[in-house]
């Protein structure tokens, strides 16, 4: 029912509660009155601080991707009717605004925008508010809202639910008067199914990322007895098998005879590999997990329950870089297919490829891969050592070998790496004394120390790597051709990061969420045409240069946002196609959506959060 304004004048100005209003509405107008909301506000001025919108942002993340779709479907199919959609959280924070030209005209000059807070405490009697309120679906025309600001629109407000929790309210508006209210209930009771059922499926795909990403990356740390359990970032289960469910209930009831801290096992987890050992009712576990990312999104934490006697060792757990081998070069993944297969065999492997790409991360990997993978990973740089300390540092020394010596001599890394893997990187620069030696050793299994004659047999599998041509240093003399063969078993050769570029945007998004994280700073988001830079760059130092960059990126840049601007900047280089300044950049594409901030956001490949940002920031009218 459409009230006439002589009921609103009653009601505000002579203090008349005998009026033919609605019931919900009556008693809404009450509670303005009583929160002393004043009826002549023009606009609505209670926004939150950008900083805080953010987290909100992040702690809503689930719903804003389910919604947004839904949000630019109705748009699309709306536009030109002076429709605009609303998204609002638990707690009354609008997280998301889209509508049309004619829409978001009036929209901006009320002051509706992402981070206002749409309460009756703060904007009065509205579809959305009441809605909130009641959690009920609730709509209303522009004679019932208590604020002036917003009698010019009508409104429906349908609440989400999941599982019966509610996390947030779908509101359809329409520049008034006399528009259908049946209309307006129905759209957005139908927005609200489709962010539903959007959200169900995008967790059920983030159940089953989870699980293909632990059968995928983890299959080191499973076997029967393994308990796996998995928690989305929320820190709601999304799985678990029969060994962590009978993990638990053995926890349970055994819980009031452990210690505090061990009560609190499963609280005291944060980002990456953290170990425990537990001992519930005479049995020991092991217990890690891992945190499961998508691109630079969190999906999960996945819990993995050894019931063991001992702790996973140090070095068995996955190496925090293995990002940069998920690839979608069809080569690259080939070659990794290829590690997998080989790394089962304790023959010798020649990793090559330009400096950077990530040979020592391979090397890793195959260890990690391996039966050696619960015994020693030792890596040196031939490179990097001294001439004359190589000898005894792979090798070992005898008790008096040489002046300065340990009166008991000491084992070589060779020696020290019995049963596991030691990784030569930059063999190539091994000395050719050295190089017969190294030989012997892969021969006859078995090392003897600088200064004696007693032989040692050693259990290793070598690895070695290189960035240089060892053909035709074995065609000029300078490596053993012997060596060469015996260290080339196995041939693994890495691409460039320029011969997978279909690849960077992935690891880059990984490698600055990973640093955003470990220097506690908010995330940084990049644009489409700052990736592009990326992608056309040459990348000659790989993902060393790659990593280097991110780290100055992380340190120096202040904005939540990173444009092309910026990565001209990083990357020092030339802007010269590119001399439109920011402001003049985003003046030209407002103008060119006819002032449309939500079109101007997606053309741009930025939130319309950041563009509001930026418009306040270059003071643009």
């Amino acid at each position: 029912m459409i009230m006439a304004d002589e009921n609103w004048t009653q009601f505000v100005l002579e203090g008349s509660t005998n009026i033919n209003v609605r019931k919900e509405i009556l008693d809404s107008w009450n509670r303005c009155k009583q929160l002393g909301v004043s009826y002549e506000k023009e606009e609505i001025f209670s926004h939150i601080k950008q900083s805080d919108f953010v987290s909100r942002q992040q702690k809503n993340f689930d719903l804003i991707n389910a919604a947004v779709p839904v949000m630019e479907e109705f748009c699309k199919r709306l536009k030109g009717g002076g429709y605009l959609l609303l998204l609002a959280d638990a707690d009354g924070y609008l997280l998301e605004v889209m509508g049309d030209h004619k829409s978001q005209k009036l929209a901006d000059r009320c002051g509706i925008c992402p981070g206002a807070r749409w309460t009756e405490e703060n904007v009065g009697s509205t579809g959305l508010s009441i809605a909130l309120r009641t959690r009920t679906a609730m709509a209303t025309s522009g004679n019932e809202h208590y604020c002036l600001a917003l009698r010019g629109w009508d409104c429906s407000a349908c609440p989400i639910f999941v599982d019966g929790v509610y996390i947030g309210t779908f509101d359809v508006c329409r520049i008034g008067p006399k528009n259908d209210l049946k209309e307006l209930y129905t759209l957005a009771g139908a927005g609200a199914r489709a962010v539903t059922e959007r959200y169900q499926f995008n967790k059920t795909k983030i159940k089953e990322q989870v699980l293909s990403s632990v059968l995928t990356d983890y299959v080191h740390k499973l076997n029967e007895k393994t308990g796996i359990i998995s928690f989305d970032k929320s820190g709601i289960e999304l799985f678990k098998n029969k060994p962590a469910q009978d993990f638990l209930m053995l926890f349970e009831k055994n819980k009031f005879d452990l210690k505090s801290k061990e009560k609190k096992i499963f609280s005291s987890f944060d980002n990456g590999s953290v170990l425990n050992e537990i001992e519930v009712d005479g049995k020991k576990f092991a217990i890690d997990s891992e945190v499961i990312l998508s691109k630079d999104k969190q999906l999960a934490t996945v819990i993995f329950i050894h019931p063991k006697t001992k702790l996973i060792l140090p070095n068995t757990i996955v190496n925090p870089d293995y990002f940069a081998f998920n690839t979608e070069n069809a080569a690259f993944e080939k070659t990794i297919q290829m590690a997998v297969k080989v790394s089962k065999s304790d023959a010798s492997i020649l990793i090559q490829g330009e400096s950077g790409v990530g040979k020592d991360f391979m090397a890793r990997f195959i260890h990690n891969q391996s039966k050696r993978r619960d015994h020693p990973y030792t890596a040196i740089n031939c490179a990097a050592l001294p001439r004359e300390l190589i000898n005894t540092e792979l090798f070992g020394y005898e008790g008096g070998a040489f002046t300065g010596a340990k009166h008991k001599g000491n084992q070589g890394k060779i020696e020290a790496s019995n049963k596991g893997t030691i990784f030569l990187d930059e063999i190539a620069d091994l000395p050719l004394d050295l190089q017969a030696t190294l030989l012997r050793t892969l021969e006859e299994k078995q090392v003897v120390r600088v200064g004696g004659t007693k032989p040692i047999p050693v259990d290793v599998r070598f690895l070695a790597a290189t960035n240089k041509n060892m053909k035709e240093l074995v065609e000029k003399g300078e490596f053993r051709e012997d060596l060469y063969y015996r260290l080339n078993v196995f041939n693994i050769k890495i691409p460039s990061l320029r011969e997978r570029i279909e690849d960077l945007e992935s690891i880059l998004n990984t490698m600055l969420c990973k640093a955003c994280e470990k220097a506690q700073r908010k995330s940084i988001s990049l644009t489409p045409k700052a990736i592009s830079i990326f992608q056309q760059h040459t990348w000659p130092g790989n993902l060393r240069e790659l990593k280097n960059v991110i780290e100055r990126i992380v340190y120096l840049h202040d904005e939540d946002n990173f444009d092309s601007f910026h990565a001209h900047e990083f990357l020092g280089v030339d802007q010269s196609e590119e001399k439109t300044s920011e402001r003049e950049y985003i003046s030209y594409i407002l103008h060119k959506t006819n002032g449309n901030r939500t079109e101007a956001a997606k053309e741009m490949g930025i939130s319309r959060s950041a563009l509001y940002r930026k418009i306040q920031k270059y003071s643009i009218e």
